[in-house]
């Protein structure tokens, strides 16, 4: 065999060789870089159902704290949240994290017990309380899942100006007896 013809064989072949070595490469970039499209879509996607479902619950909660703290509720009342609550879950707990999950599946729990407890019987101002305090963690987990705590405002206020801090302690000041109320 002429060594021309071997070494165009032998180039052809190294050529094949890294064409095919340089084609699997790019495959797999480009598998990876749709893969990372597909993950940040679903991620968005996700976070986008979060933001629709979240704020029913929340407002839902606040608006039975809001009875706790400045009303007397019925059982009624709580029976009624329940069905809400049991509402929501079944549309958008989905949506939840695991740790989240753990805390609003809990309190599911705790509140058929608590109605199957006090069947008979008025629930205790303890209760209410609990009930209330309980609500409120579910409300900064939610937030928190939607990054209400990280993500950064648009305009920071400056709580540092004199005028601001005598606001806030004045605030402060008012608030000592129903934070001691509900033990905080």
């Amino acid at each position: 065999m002429k060594p021309e013809l071997l070494i165009a064989i032998v180039s052809g072949l190294i050529t094949l060789l890294a064409s095919s070595f340089v084609a699997l490469y790019q495959a797999r970039t480009e598998f990876r870089k749709l893969a990372g499209q597909l993950e940040q879509k679903y991620t968005t996607s996700l976070f986008e159902k979060r933001l629709e479902g979240y704020p029913i619950l929340f407002k839902t909660l606040n608006d039975f704290n809001n009875v706790i703290e400045y009303d007397f509720p019925s059982k009624q009342q709580l029976v009624e949240l329940q069905k809400q609550y049991d509402s929501w879950i079944s549309s958008h707990a989905i949506f939840l994290t695991r740790t989240t999950a753990k805390v609003v599946w809990g309190y599911h729990h705790y509140l058929i017990d608590l109605l199957e407890q006090y069947h008979d019987i008025p629930l205790p101002n303890e209760r209410w309380v609990e009930i209330r305090n309980v609500q409120i963690v579910i409300g900064k987990f939610l937030r928190a899942e939607i990054g209400v705590f990280d993500t950064t405002a648009a305009g920071i206020p400056e709580l540092e100006k004199p005028y601001v801090k005598a606001i806030i302690d004045k605030l402060h000041q008012s608030s000592k007896k129903t934070r001691s109320k509900f033990g905080y």
